[in-house]
């Protein structure tokens, strides 16, 4: 059996998606508060809460567990590198939040790879 090897794509890493473990219940609070967690090459863009858009702009009405959604993207859509992360993480750290996992926003060959927020 002959192995054929794909082409590699360009792949960059444009964002962050951070979910923080928080117990509050107002998405407006934490906005206020991560939006302070920004850095020079990452923004918070969007927070959602069992795949709810919560942040900005959210209904009210939406039940919101304490697993929350925090997209951080290069407003340019430009790649960010390691360092970037690992910079903003220390900002959500300082601010005192606990943030559980993150997920890499990437692009491959200039498309998406990964899905947008509803509403987003």
């Amino acid at each position: 059996m002959e192995i054929k090897h794909r082409p590699r794509f360009q792949k960059e890493t444009i964002g962050v998606d951070v979910f923080i473990n928080w117990d509050g219940s107002n998405p407006n609070e934490l906005g206020d508060k991560l939006i302070h967690c920004n850095t020079k090459n990452l923004k918070l863009v969007v927070i959602s809460n069992r795949g709810v858009k919560v942040y900005p702009h959210g209904m009210p009405e939406t039940f919101c567990t304490d697993h929350w959604r925090c997209r951080f993207e290069q407003p340019e859509g430009k790649a960010i590198s390691h360092g970037d992360i690992i910079e903003l993480l220390g900002n959500v750290d300082k601010a005192g939040f606990d943030f559980i996992k993150t997920e890499n926003l990437c692009t491959f060959e200039g498309k998406k790879g990964y899905t947008l927020a509803q509403g987003q």
